[in-house]
């Protein structure tokens, strides 16, 4: 009859003696299958616990990509924002320079994209701070959010060259304003306009391509406007004179000073001082002789002055004799 147990041999060292165990069959057996069933259960485990390890890293990773597109919407509205101000600051300032808004216009409404995405991004943002998974039929993809990047980038640059052309156009405005001689160049009583009248010295009429403004010798002469010095010096009848280039075809002459004050090729600003009031050359008492010439053709300077009170006409303001 075969044997129902195991006999398990122990040397504990070689002065010992040997212990001997008997194990049942049965016992030997369960016990094997328990240690079997306990290492599966180990290995199990393991799986299980490197696998939950996995997926908190990529939830982790998923988190941080979520939070980073959330930012980069925020950034993107904020951005948006500021473009349409831009717009409308454009428009605004190209309406009160008088220039064409038709381009303006036109670089608004051309521009393409999603016109839904700046009121999706707080949505998106508030899901994803949640943790709560929306309808990705109303969330915004990275690749989309690339391309309307893209369009903001270009939009920007086409901005820019349109605030480059408005600010060309407004500085040229801005020189024409300073070059324009709106102002009188001397206080005083007019006593000869612009137009036909009749000579003081001759009594024959002819044109007087200028204004006579009187006052006494020595009150200073300004400039009306920006420009640079031309001539100065004697002029035959006309005595000491000065005669400024202004820039846009326009230019104005000063005659019968008692003194010019500026030399030939000097900048002068408006306001700065050219001369005196005097009276060299062919006059009948002291005054100033001022002209404009546009295009190098003399025009009425009355046309052209903005404070009208600064010289006082003599009667009605006709031509005086």
């Amino acid at each position: 009859m075969a044997r129902k147990f195991y006999t398990v041999l122990i040397l504990p060292d070689a002065s010992s003696q040997i212990r001997r165990f008997h194990i049942a069959k049965p016992l030997f057996s369960a016990i094997s299958v328990t240690a079997g069933l306990i290492f599966v259960a180990f290995l199990f485990l393991i799986y299980q616990a490197v696998g939950h390890t996995g997926h908190m890293l990529e939830l982790r990773q998923l988190r941080a990509t979520a939070n980073g597109q959330t930012d980069l919407l925020q950034k993107f509205e904020r951005l948006e924002n500021q473009m349409t101000q831009l717009r409308e600051f454009d428009l605004r300032l190209r309406t009160a320079a008088g220039l064409e808004v038709k381009d303006a216009e036109r670089a608004i409404v051309g521009v393409g994209g999603a016109d839904t995405l700046s009121s999706r991004a707080l949505m998106v943002a508030a899901v994803a701070h949640q943790g709560v998974a929306g309808d990705s039929s109303e969330t915004i993809r990275p690749d989309n959010l690339g391309g309307e990047l893209d369009r903001l980038s270009r939009e920007m640059n086409d901005r820019n060259k349109s605030f480059q052309g408005l600010i060309g156009s407004l500085e040229a405005k801005r020189s024409l304003l300073a070059s324009t001689p709106t102002i009188w160049p001397v206080k005083g009583w007019l006593t000869a306009g612009f137009g036909q009248r009749r000579s003081p010295f001759t009594g024959q009429r002819q044109m007087h391509e200028g204004v006579d403004i009187a006052n006494t010798v020595g009150t200073p002469v300004i400039a009306p406007a920006d420009g640079i010095v031309r001539y100065t010096g004697p002029l035959g009848g006309f005595g000491d004179v000065v005669s400024v280039d202004h820039g846009h075809k326009i230019s104005t002459f000063y005659a019968h000073l008692q003194q010019h004050k500026v030399s030939q090729g000097q900048r002068v600003r408006r306001g700065d001082v050219l001369g005196l009031v005097g009276t060299t050359g062919r006059v009948t008492g002291p005054h100033l002789h001022y002209e404009i010439q546009v295009n190098e053709v003399s025009v009425d300077p009355t046309k052209y002055v903005i404070d009208q009170e600064t010289v006082k006409y003599l009667g009605n303001g006709d031509s005086a004799e």
